[in-house]
């Protein structure tokens, strides 16, 4: 046999003598398969632990990515590849001998240690890298496993893995995904399930990933991978793990019931989530936990408060209702009044035209009673009738269930929705009172001025020949208008980024020149911790100044001459910021320090000191034409502080299990300093793209910033990786300035 390129070396390797090769592995295989409708085979719901021996070997001619039915139509049992008799067999043997070409045994060795730490623990992540190269599925007809794998595939490893496994005949297990695998329904209904999933998304705002996970001994959980908010953008990665049937139903009622109640009663009702320790999912409401055990109790308790509210809101009804009728009475009263008076001005008008209207009207209208009428004697009468008569003493049940609570709130909104009419029809009606007593006060001067030249018939005759009077109504009196309150835009962090961004470069290039941008870009070095201990009057370390001796020496060691400046045009000169291309250089910390190697601790004090007052002045031009939460894990102990727009950036600062994560809501006109593209790059080809690119940092200084503390929460962040779950616990306080 002729090999080459280490085909030799590799079957020995894998233990496989192609004269003399096991008849369990070169013996028929005859598998029947069929896949089910609606399946989605780019993802697994099934993960488990099978014996290599179980998996019968399939060859396709295809690529992995062919549709099933083609890799399943042209599939041909292993052992046809191993046999040249005819020129078809021969094609078949050349095909096989080029995978085995194509193994790495490094990639072959690097499964093996995989799957070696998969004996003791399923992956934290239920997935792992490269597990989509198994192909393995289950016929369940022929209670068969059965690998399908395309020979035309490069990535052989997992291949000869089961074929090294089966040679070596110890029924070894290997923890793999199952194609075309459906839940075994022993926890929840399909049906129940795609609900799960949607109850989920709608909770956590992304869609989860539900596993059906068996272990070694083939034992099955249901585990759900997903992510999801725990604090403004800030994500974080969840688990949650359902070992029984019972655990399953409890959970898929509890989110069912939470959807209900959200999406039914979403003005009443809004669910928060917090991760544990381990990642799972728990639910609250005003702080209260919320788990099935106690959903009943958290039901009847808020159908009782709802009772409260709803007898409550009926007592202010009755009392809006009462006042409502009476102020449509007094404007009753008003009206008539004020109908009476018109009439007596209108007569006059049209009396005044001629010589025998004036005498008529100066004999018959008196002088005008200005003195209000009486309260009606009945009005005590009218306020007893008021009083509520409906309410009785309720009877509190054991139990109430969601209907009763949805029934009861839907009646909570009728009856808010009633006082808010009663409320516009009280106010529209204050609002008619006032304009009929104004008009009556000007009806009531028009005729008080008639009635002061009616003391004699001559006075009467002069006064009516004068030209027009008065008119009867000046016209009403408007409320002062209300101070109309100027409309802020809201920044959102993933559709405003980029345009926040660009916006703010550009204003830091416009105020700020190079030695300022200079001077900030050391700022987020590692200068940065001497800049805050002169600051804060502290001793900087000697230590401190011979690292950075250090790294200048190696630095310079490193450095080669630019033979061609700015006329090069090299592809090496061409750099990539945002998917944009730029022939800027980035800035260097030395050039602009001037530090050389026999510059003292107090040469060095000196430079920083002058850098603190020109990023102070620098931080002095600059201000936010926009309210924008920023975000800082650590502490705020030091006077010039980084915060963060994107949240994930500024944990990437922190290695710690445990963290305080501090939200600082700037608003506009605040102060501070973005770290845009130009404190990064120097700019002298006029390149540079604008935008946060780099950073979404923002340099404040937090000393000369009033902080208003309004509240703290408590969350996980996790991460769940093959071989360890990374959890980050933040205590997250909320400052406003």
């Amino acid at each position: 046999m002729e090999t080459n390129e280490g085909i030799e070396e590799k079957l020995k390797y894998i233990g496989l003598d192609l004269d003399n090769v096991p008849e369990r592995i070169a013996g028929p295989a005859n598998v029947s398969f069929r896949v089910k409708r609606n399946y989605d085979e780019k993802s697994y719901k099934v993960y488990k632990y099978i014996n290599v021996n179980d998996i019968v070997i399939l060859l396709t001619p295809t690529h992995r990515l062919a549709d099933y039915t083609e890799k399943y139509a042209k599939a041909l049992p292993l052992a046809m590849f191993f046999n040249p008799v005819n020129e078809d067999d021969m094609l078949k043997y050349t095909a096989f001998l080029n995978m085995v070409k194509s193994l790495q045994i490094e990639d072959l060795q690097e499964i093996e240690e995989q799957q070696q730490q998969f004996k003791s623990k399923i992956p934290d992540s239920i997935t792992y890298d490269k597990d989509y190269l198994w192909q393995i599925y289950y016929a369940e007809d022929a209670h068969k496993y059965f690998v399908l794998f395309p020979t035309k595939e490069h990535e052989v490893a997992t291949l000869f893995y089961i074929l090294k496994k089966q040679i070596e005949n110890n029924n070894e297990k290997i923890y793999v995904p199952i194609c075309y695998a459906t839940y075994s329904r022993k926890y929840l209904y399909e049906s129940e399930i795609a609900d799960v999933e949607n109850y989920l998304c709608f909770f956590t705002k992304e869609w989860p990933l539900i596993h059906e996970v068996y272990d070694t001994e083939g034992n099955s959980t249901m585990q759900i991978m997903g992510r999801t908010n725990i604090y403004d953008t800030l994500q974080s990665e969840y688990k949650i793990v359902l070992k029984t049937e019972q655990e399953a139903r409890e959970f898929y009622q509890l989110l069912k019931a939470l959807f209900i109640l959200e999406t039914q009663l979403s003005h009443h009702y809004k669910f928060n989530i917090k991760l544990d320790s381990q990642g799972s999912i728990h639910f609250y409401h005003n702080s209260e936990k919320i788990t099935f055990s106690n959903l009943p109790d958290m039901i009847k308790q808020e159908y009782l408060k709802g009772i409260k509210e709803i007898t409550k809101i009926k007592e202010i009804k009755v009392k809006l209702s009462k006042e409502l009728k009476k102020l449509k009475k007094e404007a009753n009263n008003l009206n008539e009044e004020y109908y009476e008076k018109e009439k007596q001005i209108s007569i006059f008008l049209e009396c005044k035209k001629t010589f025998f209207g004036k005498i008529k009207y100066f004999f018959k209208y008196k002088k005008v009673d200005n003195s209000k009428k009486a309260a009606s004697t009945d009005k005590k009468k009218e306020e007893q009738a008021g009083t509520l008569k409906y309410f009785e003493k309720l009877e509190i049940k054991e139990h109430y269930n969601l209907e009763t609570l949805l029934n009861l709130y839907e009646n909570l909104d009728v009856e808010n929705n009633d006082i808010r009419n009663l409320e516009q029809d009280i106010e529209a009606m204050h609002q008619r009172i006032n304009m009929l007593e104004l008009k009556i006060k000007n009806a009531n001067q028009y005729i008080k001025e008639i009635d002061k030249h009616k003391k004699s018939i001559f006075e009467f005759w002069r006064f009516t020949n004068k030209p027009e009077a008065q008119a009867l109504n000046e016209g009403t009196e408007t409320p002062q208008e209300k101070r109309k309150m100027k409309i802020k835009k809201t920044f959102n962090y993933i559709t405003d980024l980029e345009d926040i961004g660009k916006q703010f470069d550009k204003e830091v290039r416009d105020i700020l020149n190079k030695e300022e941008t200079d001077s900030v870009f050391i700022a987020t070095t590692e200068i940065f911790e001497d800049i805050n201990l002169l600051l804060n009057n502290q001793e900087i370390p000697e230590e401190h100044l011979n690292t950075l001796k250090e790294k200048l020496i190696e630095e310079n060691k490193n450095k080669t001459v630019d033979i061609f400046g700015s006329i090069a045009e090299s592809q090496e000169k061409i750099k990539i910021l945002g998917n944009i291309r730029h022939r800027e250089n980035e800035k260097n910390r030395f050039p602009i320090l001037l530090l050389k190697e026999n510059t003292t601790l107090e040469e060095y004090k000196q430079i920083l000191q002058k850098i603190i007052e020109t990023i102070d002045s620098s931080i002095k031009k600059f201000k936010t034409s926009i309210d924008i939460p920023v975000y800082k894990v650590g502490n705020l102990k030091n006077k010039l502080n980084i915060f963060y727009i994107n949240p994930e950036e500024a944990l990437e600062h922190s290695n710690k299990t445990k963290e305080n994560l501090y939200k600082l809501n700037l608003t506009e006109g605040t102060n501070c300093l973005p770290l845009t593209n130009i404190i990064y790059y120097n700019n002298e080809n006029k390149t540079l793209p604008l935008g946060m690119m780099i950073s979404t940092g923002i340099l404040l200084n937090t000393d000369k910033l009033n902080f208003k503390k309004e509240e703290k929460d408590t969350n996980y962040k996790i991460k769940f990786h093959e071989n360890e779950t990374k959890a980050v616990e933040l205590d997250i306080y909320k400052y406003d300035i």
